[in-house]
């Protein structure tokens, strides 16, 4: 596979931005550089196929390396590389339909392997379930000590894991002080896997409702400081939840988009945009057939919505947006976007995004990395983490500790880059009127 790490291949889905996904969890054992390279040096271009073959040879490598350890006594080893199998076994199932039995097979490997590695950390990281109606969902809680401490809720995307947001968030927390839970809700991999029909939702205030209650009856949990953390399909859930449900004091999206069907419906041609639904679905089972990208976008999200159509996938969309709650919302919120999201968007998701920030009332902070920040730029901060954490933490830390002094808005530049991604003369116009108003108001 050729490693191309430009901006042009920081969009969502493609080969590069995937192994980058894989491979920045490296800081907190979740991967090594060298196993990384080499099956990299294995995977055929543009061959979705070799990708899965290729990684599960060294999950079963790495797996069998722990299971040795585990044999001889060797727990820092086995450890070490059970949580290395649990993300290349992610990372091969990542792009397979669910009708493929190897999704079901290597989603319970990667699960058990970070299993195994949680029972073996110190400080433990707890695996618990979280009663939500009829289901039980899966989740991580990692403690930064006996006394009541602020806590993190991490709220999944459309397509990460449990195991990826304790790697991602979960170590950064507990560091810096902060207690941390990470669920898998409706429509989420282990969530939907091991409740079958549990398909996603957007009323995700049901399910933080329930996280929220098994938090508060916890002892090293401070009630009135829980804050919510939402990467990509998961920031507009999470910023939803955080509206309805007053517990939450603070809320992190990343990536937001304020209308997902807006966003998707956007990206097709106009001639697309109003077609029927068979015209609709024979282009787009075209382009899957030549893009790996789209087709392992869309092979998750039939699973995920319970559909099977593509028109049925976009229809799906469309009760996921947050565009009139903006005025609803009296919690800190901090935004935070990469330029890769800007420039790889539509203008009229831009434009939503300007029009939702003119709505809020709450004290928002708005960042965005741009090309200069290298793949901090790229969508939800792939490969980056360390920034992303830090400025989520010390954002966090300044609502929890010293909330009176919070800036009402504070958006630096970051307004800018969105108006340097509108084309049509309409969109500048509109932009720019909406920038202009935003600073005159928040001076």
């Amino acid at each position: 596979m050729k490693l191309d790490f430009s901006n042009k291949t920081m969009d969502i889905g493609t080969f590069a931005f995937n192994f980058v996904r894989t491979l920045m969890v490296a800081g907190t054992g979740g991967a090594e550089l060298n196993e990384c390279l080499l099956v990299a040096g294995k995977i055929k271009d543009n061959d979705s196929e070799s990708w899965v073959q290729e990684w599960r040879i060294m999950a079963d490598k790495v797996a069998g390396i722990a299971e040795h350890a585990m044999r001889l006594n060797q727990t820092v080893t086995a450890r070490q590389a059970y949580l290395r199998a649990s993300n290349y076994y992610r990372t091969a199932m990542f792009s397979l339909p669910h009708t493929d039995a190897r999704l079901d097979q290597y989603l319970t490997l990667s699960r058990e392997c970070f299993h195994k590695a949680a029972r073996l950390s110190s400080p433990p990281v707890e695996i618990i379930t979280i009663p939500f109606g009829d289901a039980l969902l899966p989740g991580y809680f990692l403690s930064a000590g006996s006394a009541q401490n602020p806590t993190l809720i991490v709220l999944n995307g459309g397509d990460s894991t449990n195991e990826e947001m304790v790697h991602w968030i979960g170590f950064a927390a507990v560091a810096r002080g902060w207690n941390c839970i990470t669920f898998e809700g409706p429509g989420q991999w282990s969530a939907l896997q091991l409740n079958p029909g549990l398909y996603m939702r957007h009323d995700y205030e049901a399910p933080v409702k329930a996280v929220v209650d098994y938090l508060v009856q916890r002892g090293d949990v401070d009630q009135d400081k829980i804050a919510l953390f939402g990467p990509s399909l998961g920031s507009v859930l999470a910023a939803r939840a955080a509206t309805f449900e007053p517990r939450i004091k603070a809320c992190v999206c990343s990536g937001l988009i304020v209308d997902v069907y807006e966003g998707w419906h956007a990206v097709w041609p106009a001639v697309l945009q109003k077609a029927p639904p068979a015209a609709f679905d024979a282009v787009f089972s075209g382009l899957e057939k030549v893009s790996p990208q789209l087709h392992g976008m869309a092979n998750h999200f039939r699973w995920m919505l319970g559909v099977s159509k593509p028109h049925e996938i976009i229809d799906a969309w469309r009760p996921y947006n947050i565009k009139q709650l903006a005025p609803k919302m009296h919690f800190p919120l901090l935004l935070v976007y990469g330029e890769g999201e800007a420039a790889q968007s539509n203008e009229q998701v831009g434009l939503s995004v300007l029009r939702f920030v003119k709505e809020l009332s709450c004290p928002v902070t708005i960042h965005l990395f741009s090309f200069e920040d290298g793949w901090a730029a790229s969508h939800c901060q792939i490969g980056a983490l360390a920034p992303l954490q830090m400025l989520v933490f010390d954002w966090l830390d300044k609502v929890i500790n010293a909330s009176p002094s919070l800036p009402l808005h504070d958006m630096n530049t970051a307004l800018d880059v969105f108006t340097k991604y509108m084309h049509s003369d309409k969109a500048k116009l509109e932009a720019a009127e909406l920038v202009k108003q935003l600073r005159a108001e928040f001076a």
